[in-house]
């Protein structure tokens, strides 16, 4: 995957980039997910903590119990309401960028649907992208680095 790239929310006041490659990318099926972006899946990005910068704005934050039992954090605009990143104190190593939020997010290759138990019945998912009905462990992906 490409490096460095960046991103930001839909009014620009909060820009990022991201400067180490990506572990993982996948599309999340949850019900949560589909709330956040009003649509039928959300992008992730799983990259390093320390390849992650916050170039302008400060974001908000909310928090929610996640299905793990970990706090998640997510930060989104004041502004405009855009989510850009997630992540937990669990794997703080990690933070998850919101593949809509990329300046050019068509590069994204996608290597995983998860939560694929709670997708909706016309969502087609291509056979040979791995399919998780929940959650997985993604330690192999991030094993691979």
């Amino acid at each position: 995957m490409p490096v460095p790239f960046s991103g930001g929310c839909a009014c620009n006041a909060l820009r990022y980039t991201v400067t180490e490659e990506p572990f993982v990318s996948y599309l999340c099926h949850c019900t949560a997910c589909q709330k956040r972006t009003g649509s039928a899946f959300g992008m992730s990005l799983q990259v390093p903590t320390s390849g992650f910068s916050l170039d302008r704005g400060t974001p908000r934050i909310r928090k929610r119990i996640a299905d793990s039992g970990n706090e998640l954090i997510m930060r989104f605009c004041g502004d405009c309401g855009t989510t850009i990143t997630g992540g937990s104190e669990a794997r703080a190593h990690i933070t998850i960028v919101f593949g809509g939020t990329l300046d050019a997010p068509s590069w994204v290759p996608i290597q995983a649907h998860i939560w694929a138990d709670s997708a909706l019945d016309w969502m087609p998912m291509d056979a040979d992208i791995e399919r998780f009905g929940k959650v997985p462990d993604f330690t192999k992906y991030h094993a691979k680095r």
